[in-house]
């Protein structure tokens, strides 16, 4: 005989110690609900891998702008110091040419004055003087400026690498702070797969009365379930119709008056009046690329796979949890979606009504589960390692339906 109570489903998805169910049905849904919540932990743990493998990319990136930051630091600073010694080396000869030039500048003047053949060589020579003595102070400014320069870009390189170290050091950060996210999230999932594999093992101890009383009142309890998200699904279908209704009334007002200022000719019979011209529907959402060549071959590529095993974490091809159903099929027609349901759910909103196939549906509130539309109101989906990859309605895949289109 089974223990005390069922186990209660916990809105975190984290390993719960209770009491040992005490009946058959209970049996059942400690198994269901142990499923579910290991279910939403796979998608904790996909999430913090997927952060982990950011984490190490950007860690990467970082170290490696700290290396070209920190090799420009020193070339700057090579710089600095040819600049330095150029600037001081002429610096020198220039102080040796202005005291030489102070000393003989009346001697060079006379002596210029002496050896002049005429006034036009005078000129000349004392034009010669005054021209290297610009020059030499042009050189000099010359090699300050160029010395100021290389302190410049000399301190915004140094600064540069300390901003690109700073990054490294915050990239490195956060990718442990990932690992270690990805260890606790796996540590906990090994400890709801081990409880998940109790409660089955308990329910196959179940006697065949037993274990058909369970599934009996798995199937009333799904069935009320469905039952439930048909008449969201219906709700949400008639407050779309009902948002729409306006805008279409609007539009069939304003042709109204343009039909009756039309001129009738005096001299023609009287006829019967024309119905006025059908409103224009309301615009549907974009259809790319759902119900094109691409969604048709992700539509295939998952019903290809029904009948596969549910496995946590899994994306294909053999075996696939719910994402990686989705995921793997869209992947089969070229395109790349997110790997998580969450990320996927992040895909441009489609009402139900409007589905297409190819479309996403996600479930629960937060989203935790994702399947596939193929039409004919149905999806495809990969739910629980108690049931392979199967066809059910877009109501029958869980709580809180909701459309999504795959636009790559």
């Amino acid at each position: 005989m089974l223990a005390t109570a069922l186990l209660p489903m916990t809105a975190s998805a984290d390993p719960v110690d209770g009491p040992t169910p005490s009946t058959s049905e209970q049996a059942k849904q400690a198994w269901l609900d142990a499923e579910r919540q290991a279910e939403i932990l796979n998608e904790d743990v996909l999430e913090a891998q997927q952060a982990a493998a950011d984490a190490a990319t950007a860690a990467a990136d970082a170290a490696a702008a700290a290396e070209q930051a920190s090799s420009e630091a020193t070339v700057a600073g090579e710089q600095v110091t040819v600049a330095d010694a150029a600037a001081a080396e002429f610096q020198g000869k220039v102080d040796k040419f202005a005291n030489a030039s102070f000393r003989g500048a009346r001697l060079n003047e006379v002596s210029a004055l002496l050896t002049a053949e005429s006034a036009d060589d005078f000129l000349d020579q004392a034009t010669s003087l005054d021209r290297v003595a610009k020059d030499s102070q042009a050189t000099l400014t010359e090699a300050f400026a160029a010395k100021e320069a290389a302190a410049q870009a000399k301190a915004e390189a140094d600064a540069a690498a300390t901003t690109a170290a700073a990054a490294k050091s915050e990239a490195e950060a956060s990718k442990v702070a990932a690992d270690d996210a990805v260890a606790d999230a796996s540590a906990r999932k090994v400890q709801l797969d081990a409880q998940v594999a109790e409660y089955e093992r308990l329910y196959e101890q179940l006697s065949e009365q037993e274990r058909e009383a369970a599934l009996a009142a798995e199937e009333a309890r799904v069935a009320a379930e469905n039952e439930a998200a048909a008449a969201q699904v219906a709700q949400a279908t008639a407050t779309e119709a009902a948002a729409a209704a306006p805008a279409r009334a609007d539009r069939s007002t304003r042709t109204e008056p343009l039909a009756a200022a039309a001129p009738v000719p005096a001299a023609a019979p009287a006829a019967a009046p024309s119905s006025a011209a059908p409103a224009p529907a309301a615009a549907a959402p974009a259809a790319a690329p759902a119900g094109s060549s691409k969604a048709q071959a992700a539509v295939a590529a998952a019903l290809s796979k029904v009948g596969s095993r549910y496995v946590y974490g899994a994306a294909g091809p053999n075996s696939f949890d719910c994402s990686g159903l989705t995921s793997w099929a869209w992947a089969q027609a070229g395109v790349t979606i997110p790997r998580t349901s969450r990320a996927q759910a992040g895909l441009p909103s489609v009402p139900l009504s409007q589905l297409q196939p190819g479309d996403l549906v996600t479930y629960y509130s937060p989203v935790s589960h994702v399947g596939m539309y193929i039409g004919n109101g149905q999806i495809v989906h990969a739910s629980t390692s108690s049931k392979p990859v199967y066809v059910t309605t877009v109501a029958g895949g869980g709580p809180n339906p909701t459309g999504h289109r795959v636009t790559g």
